[in-house]
């Protein structure tokens, strides 16, 4: 208990703790005696016990915190989770950390799991810094819609991410399992020929335009060559102006096409799902923002990767508790 209150008090680091341990108001929030009561844990009690939990330890307090989330929230119509990763730099030798040549750091990309409506955090995962790989998707998708599934016996789920999760055997386990999905999808070049038509009548209705943008939605079938069956794709088409300076015009622009895919079992209208559904996930990444930046997730600084994966787990116990208390400020305030 002290632990998550310090890391709500921005004291992530368990050497804070020798300071914190006869603290009254820390004192209070765990239930002692401000004056009289016992001293909390120290630093070395700390470390102790972010060391002593095993990977069993670990797997269970992961599903407790699902069993929270679904003991808490009352599922909707469709209840959508974002999975999404970010960085956290490794200090040393650490285990689980590898190098990412994209961030130009050592590191591990944790994956977080947010519960859409609610913005409560479902799961964070521990792991190396590198892109995730189909069937690691798919066993999380797996498991934790599964854990999900015991108490909302018949929720509507949907997984949302980029295009690091629109995998392949995790769109078919979905499939398989009358779960929804809608994923970013990368582009290439057989995408950019079915919806050569739709752009290049976009790139016309521009050009007569005054507006700096225009936007276009096409839907398709279309089979990637790892896919056993043909899938729907949303393709969002923009033409807009960007500055193209010559000597001559320092001042010229040109016209410019640019073209987003996502893939998806969901139907309805191309543009709702694109801009109504899709690119709502934004919001899984200002709440990752505050779990790493305001909860200072990141101090992922012990040598065991059970360890990391124990402080995650603290950290998201403690986002919890902020999320709770903001729930009961009035909205007024």
């Amino acid at each position: 208990e002290a632990l998550v209150f310090a890391i709500c008090f921005c004291y992530e680091d368990g050497i804070d703790h020798d300071a914190l341990r006869n603290d009254p108001v820390m004192k209070i929030a765990v239930g002692r005696c401000p004056e009289t009561g016992a001293p909390l844990a120290s630093q070395s009690n700390i470390s102790r016990f972010e060391n002593a939990p095993s990977k069993t330890d670990a797997a269970r307090l992961a599903r407790a915190l699902v069993d929270q989330l679904t003991a808490r929230v009352t599922p909707s119509e469709r209840d959508i989770f974002d999975i999404d990763d970010t960085l956290d730099a490794a200090r040393g030798g650490q285990q689980l950390s590898f190098w990412n040549a994209h961030h130009d750091a050592r590191g591990f990309a944790p994956m977080h799991v947010y519960h859409a409506a609610s913005g409560l955090p479902v799961a964070t995962i521990l792991r190396p810094a590198k892109t995730p790989n189909g069937r690691e998707v798919r066993t999380v998708i797996k498991h934790l819609t599964q854990r999900i599934l015991k108490t909302w016996k018949k929720a509507n789920i949907c997984w949302r991410g980029d295009s690091h999760y629109g995998r392949a055997e995790a769109m078919a386990w979905c499939d398989d399992n009358g779960i929804s999905y809608i994923f970013g999808l990368p582009g290439n070049s057989v995408l950019d020929a079915l919806v050569a038509e739709a752009a290049e009548h976009l790139r016309f209705w521009h050009a007569l335009s005054d507006a700096p943008k225009s936007r276009c939605y096409k839907a398709l079938e279309y089979k990637a060559r790892s896919w056993s069956a043909p899938r729907r794709v949303i393709a969002r088409i923009e033409a807009s102006m960007h500055p193209n300076p010559t000597p001559q015009d320092p001042k010229a622009m040109c016209q410019k096409i640019d073209v987003r895919y996502v893939v998806t079992s969901l139907y309805g209208d191309p543009e709702h799902l694109y801009e109504g559904v899709y690119c709502q996930r934004g919001q899984a990444e200002n709440l990752i923002k505050l779990h790493k930046a305001q909860l200072a997730s990141d101090r992922t600084s012990c040598h065991s990767a059970t360890a990391n994966q124990i402080r995650l787990m603290l950290h998201s116990a403690a986002f919890w508790l902020m999320h709770t208390v903001r729930a009961q400020i009035p909205r007024d305030h």
